[in-house]
């Protein structure tokens, strides 16, 4: 593996760290890869523009073949992880070019989940190859510094592949032919254009067609958009190869797993922090404790309809569930004693985790009675996904405080698995 380059950190941007001309590690493989990806950028720039397979689902296809091919060729074996992902991208890929509830979301799921899958594929996520709680890190990488610190690789592959010491000869003289023909050519087309005039009919076609046709405006356009998509590409998985501008060091700092990170907050800090957050939420159930778990007994309050009561509130004790979820996270992370060897942060994790899920309880016996009503809907369904993701992730904490658990990597794992059912079930027909 080619030792690891700096990341120029100015702007805030990663940027190519050695000279443009300096050789780079490069074998038979990586030129062939580097051509087909040029392919790939021209089929990605296609994407959409037509009905048959070849839109999202063929280039899907297509991309994970290509990949899995590259890493077979450089010697990367198969395992679980990388199975698993791959049937992700594919759950959330091949529907979308036929169906999807959710364009959008899906697209950008789609996108983080191409370039996470491509580090899982060349065993090059920061904590031992393996999706951790450094996911976001991981993502960070797969989305941005990879793509764009090795940008320039590909070129840089094709242009070592064309000027290398056997063929610099060869191509530099091919290049000379070249430019000496341009001249020649202006000045012997114009006579035999005159000599006959099938030629001159022919030659007029071909140019017109160039230039008066739109060709050469859309070749100016495609070609620039082709190159800028292959490199970006071709980045990320060259990158990963060969460990290009990936700090796997700070994993080495700052060892993370399921929950534990930087210690940086006084034990005291935090408690105090739970004690002010947990005293509120118990406030503020006290008060509405009547109006909040009457629904979990099927009663509805007097002057409210059923779509008016389940939509009271109901956002409201999905966002505080969710951000709850959130300070857990926080609080497990930032504190400086470590979950393990902290029986209070065990105690408030349970406390805060029982709580949370009490709210999610009555958030989902409010969607449960309103379903019950007016029947399902898609967002209704999706919205009903949410929180059994959510509630997972409660469960899996409070799990985690009597047994260690990989609960970052669990949690993943469950919302991936979620989000592809959504993606793949065809819920509108079961609706319709």
């Amino acid at each position: 593996m080619e030792d690891k380059n700096q990341v120029s950190t100015e702007m805030g941007l990663p940027l190519e760290s050695e000279p443009f001309f300096e050789k780079i590690k490069v074998d038979k493989w990586d030129k062939i890869f580097a051509a087909a990806y040029l392919f790939l950028g021209y089929v990605l720039w296609k994407t959409g523009q037509y009905d048959s397979f070849f839109n999202i689902s063929g280039f899907v296809i297509l991309y994970i073949a290509v990949v899995s091919l590259y890493c077979f060729v450089k010697g990367f074996h198969i395992n679980g992880e990388k199975i698993f992902w791959s049937i992700i991208l594919l759950g959330i890929g091949i529907p979308y070019g036929y169906y999807s509830i959710m364009p959008l979301t899906q697209l950008g799921m789609l996108a983080v989940v191409g370039a996470y899958w491509t580090l899982v594929m060349t065993d090059a996520l920061v904590l031992d190859g393996k999706t951790s709680s450094w996911v976001l890190l991981d993502v960070w990488y797969a989305l941005i510094i990879l793509p764009f610190s090795n940008f320039l690789c590909q070129i840089r592959v094709l242009l070592q592949s064309l000027f290398s010491k056997t063929q610099k000869r060869t191509g530099a003289m091919a290049l000379l032919g070249i430019g000496i023909s341009l001249p020649v050519l202006v000045i012997i087309l114009p006579v035999l254009s005159q000599a006959d005039a099938g030629f001159s009919r022919m030659l007029k076609s071909l140019l017109g067609n160039i230039f008066d046709g739109g060709l050469f405006l859309q070749l100016c356009i495609e070609i620039p958009i082709m190159l800028i998509l292959s490199s970006l590409m071709f980045g990320t998985v060259y990158g990963g190869i060969y460990q290009r501008n990936i700090e796997k060091d700070l994993c080495k700092e700052h060892r993370e797993i399921s929950g534990e990170g930087l210690h940086i907050i006084p034990d005291v800090a935090v408690y105090t922090f739970a004690g002010i957050i947990g005293f509120t939420y118990i406030l503020f159930i006290a008060f509405q404790a009547k109006y909040l778990f009457s629904v979990c007994a099927g009663i509805l309050p007097e002057s409210f309809t059923y779509a008016e009561y389940a939509r009271q509130g109901f956002f409201e004790l999905c966002g505080i569930t969710a951000f709850n979820v959130l300070l857990l996270l926080f609080m497990n992370t930032f504190t400086k004693t470590i979950t393990r060897e902290n029986k209070v942060l065990s105690v408030i994790n349970i406390a805060f985790s029982a709580v949370t899920i009490l709210l999610l309880i009555t958030a989902m016996s409010k969607l449960g009675m309103y379903i019950a009503a007016y029947g399902f809907t898609i967002k209704r369904i999706q919205a009903g996904v949410f929180m059994i993701w959510l509630f997972l992730v409660l469960f899996m904490i409070i799990w985690h405080q009597k047994r260690k658990i990989p609960l970052v990597r669990w949690a993943v794992f469950s919302g991936a698995v979620l989000f592809t059912l959504l993606c793949i079930l065809p819920l509108e027909a079961m609706l319709s």
